[in-house]
């Protein structure tokens, strides 16, 4: 009778933390806290303005790149988790680019990597010169 009554409760209890943890997640699984939005990539620049950047930023359910500046191109390729972008227009340091998330709130989880760089002359710049970050 105890063991019944045990078992019973012990069920009770995981039905309870099973809707509880339904409750707080969206239909598009962010938690309550999370909501799709844009992250902007920012560039800080040490030297030369950067005129032609190639970006990778790796991360879950990236989608629609646009260019953060009017008169900048913007050129992109995604394939699973992974985007490439090019962007060709002069910047010294402030927004280079947005891309659209699943949760803004997640922008830490979303590897930002400068794979090239180069000034309005055509000549590589160094990238450690370069520092991109996300953010909301």
């Amino acid at each position: 009778m105890k063991i019944q009554r045990a078992l019973r409760i012990g069920a009770i209890a995981i039905a309870c933390a099973a809707l509880s943890v339904a409750a707080c997640t969206s239909e598009d699984g962010t938690g309550p806290d999370g909501r799709a939005g844009q992250l902007t990539v920012d560039v800080t620049v040490l030297g030369n303005p950067g005129a032609a950047f190639e970006v990778m930023v790796i991360g879950e359910g990236i989608t629609n790149p646009v260019v953060a500046s009017p008169g900048d191109l913007l050129y992109s390729f995604a394939s699973n988790d992974t985007l490439k972008v090019a962007v060709l227009g002069e910047h010294s340091s402030g927004p280079l680019f947005r891309f659209s998330v699943p949760n803004v709130n997640q922008a830490s989880s979303y590897a930002i990597r400068l794979r090239g760089v180069a000034g309005s002359d055509n000549e590589m710049l160094p990238r450690s010169d370069f520092t991109l970050t996300a953010s909301n």
